[in-house]
């Protein structure tokens, strides 16, 4: 969370900055009272798929944003565009950001929907947030359109397309890791595992596997 605020500290709009961090800093809906469901900094970013293990939302934040402020960097580069970097901060950092409200954690560690995420999804949360505490129209629409073409709206900015972009990358990087590493956890030890224990990631099964083999791979997961 620290270096999340710490990007948004960047935003050089003031009103803007303030917002973003006061809503981070407490992400809650200002106008709906929910008590089951987990921590912000707890919660993955899916339930079955791209980083759905705790912490997994913060860290899908987080990756997006960067790879969102990379690829400005790129474009502006090699195409002589012009970004607005406060609506990619902005969009990035809260374009998942009511997702932890929507998912409860049952007791065989497997993430389930909240009561309020089999009614509302994150995107309607979040927008209608995004409206009530009076957020640019540019960031609305970033964070509206980032699911692309499956969105309520197309991308139609390319601040817009750009944070669509990052938050695909990052989800299908992390889909493809982590079904790699299911498949190894499978081969190696004959279980399917659809939650993979806590504090192993993905990427570190892969890397074991590389490393040492199977026998590395049970030794990590103590098997």
């Amino acid at each position: 969370m620290e270096e999340l605020i710490k990007i948004a500290e960047k935003i050089r709009n003031d009103e803007l900055r303030e917002k973003v961090i006061e809503l981070l800093k407490n992400p809650r809906p200002l106008l709906m009272d929910f008590k089951d469901s987990i921590e912000f900094e707890e919660s993955p970013a899916s339930k079955r798929r791209h980083h759905s293990y705790e912490r997994g939302l913060i860290i899908h934040t987080l990756a997006t944003t960067k790879i969102a402020l990379a690829l400005s960097d790129i474009l502006e580069e090699m195409y002589d565009v012009k970004i607005n970097r406060d609506v990619i901060i902005a969009a990035s950092l809260l374009h998942d950001v009511f997702k932890y409200i929507t998912y409860i954690q049952a007791e065989d560690g497997r993430f389930k929907r909240s009561k309020l995420g089999e009614r509302i999804d994150h995107l309607s949360l979040i927008i209608g947030e995004l409206y009530l505490r009076k957020f640019p129209l540019e960031v609305i629409h970033a964070v509206i359109a980032h699911h692309g073409k499956s969105s309520p709206i197309e991308p139609r900015t390319i601040e817009a397309l750009l944070v669509h972009m990052a938050d695909r990358t990052d989800a299908e990087i992390n889909d493809e890791v982590l079904f790699a590493a299911r498949d190894i956890i499978k081969e190696c030890t004959g279980r399917d595992l659809e939650v993979l224990p806590k504090g192993i990631s993905a990427f570190k099964i892969i890397a074991a596997k590389e490393r040492g083999g199977c026998e590395e791979v049970r030794k990590m997961l103590g098997m």
